[in-house]
């Protein structure tokens, strides 16, 4: 073979493997994949109450993921999750695609008491701005919760929200359904559930962006969450930034900016038609993000840290 034929010959084969790649890597974002609303998590549950093999992959994995005291195998947990998938007729995920790992490194050494809630002051009006999109593609606030408590020398109000659930861009494609299955598994739901801390002073109001932790009742795992501030992040991008914003009096306006519902005070998608929803304490359920967890995933929690300043 001549050298030109033999690099007209490499040519094509580095173009058909660069193909091959682009293929298995980008076709999951792609593809769509028609699973409707509702159905996904009740059809999890029917098969981890009726199926052995189904139920047995599930616990595996959740161990893995979320006992520190288990180590993660990557390609016993890529083989139990196809497991889980074909269970669900959905297509298996290559390894290129797989890249989930462990969310629970430490052992709780004790059970703190559990924090009180009060009802925040009746004056607190909170109005929530959600792309109009987002909403319509089953993503919308599904409740609010709201605990007025103690922390140190300040009261403090934890305000967790629960939406619908979390798509990632783009809707209903194949990387979307397999992120639900996911933390169907390891958050043992799919609803978005996010948290952050209004703190009113007489004549300023803070909404702080923290991170805080809950215990998961079968490993004592401390599971860490991230604070959820947008800072200057639009729509087509995640976030979990940390960070303090100021505003004056006790009706407050928080935008979802993100598609992983990351907040702040400012709007960083004018260009987007909203759904505005609007929560007083007596519409709220008062409650903290620990009980929020507890009525909403299949996984249970005994305790929450809170971990503001």
């Amino acid at each position: 073979m001549s050298r030109k034929k033999f690099l007209i010959l490499l040519s094509l084969l580095v173009i058909a493997l660069s193909a091959i790649i682009f293929y298995l890597f980008y076709y999951p974002k792609l593809a769509q994949v028609n699973v409707e609303e509702g159905t996904l998590k009740e059809k999890f549950k029917k098969l981890y109450e009726s199926d052995e093999e189904f139920r047995k992959a599930v616990d595996e994995l959740r161990k893995m993921v979320l006992d520190p005291e288990q180590p993660y195998d990557k390609d016993k947990a890529l083989k139990l999750f196809n497991t889980v998938l074909e269970k669900l007729e959905l297509p298996k995920m290559s390894p290129l695609n797989f890249n989930y790992g462990k969310s629970v490194h430490t052992k709780a050494s004790r059970i703190p008491p559990k924090l009180e809630c009060q009802r925040p002051p009746q004056n607190l009006v909170l109005k929530i701005v959600q792309p109009k999109s987002d909403v319509e593609e089953g993503n919308g606030v599904e409740e609010v919760y709201m605990c007025y408590l103690k922390h140190g020398a300040s009261w403090v109000i934890e305000v967790t929200v629960v939406f619908s659930d979390e798509d990632r861009p783009q809707p209903n494609s194949l990387d979307d359904i397999w992120y639900d299955v996911w933390r169907l598994i390891s958050w043992g739901r799919v609803e978005d559930i996010e948290t952050f801390y209004i703190i009113l002073h007489p004549t300023r109001t803070f909404i702080k962006y923290e991170g805080l932790a809950i215990i998961l009742n079968e490993s004592l795992g401390i599971r860490s969450i991230a604070p959820i501030g947008s800072d200057y992040k639009s729509f087509g991008s995640a976030a979990h930034e940390e960070g303090t914003e100021t505003l004056e009096g006790t009706e407050i306006t928080i935008y979802v900016n993100t598609w992983n519902h990351a907040f702040s005070i400012q709007d960083t998608n004018k260009n987007m038609e909203k759904i505005v929803y609007e929560y007083t304490p007596d519409k709220a359920k008062i409650g903290l993000r620990l009980d929020a967890e507890n009525d909403y995933s299949m996984l249970k929690y005994l305790g929450e840290i809170l971990l503001l300043p």
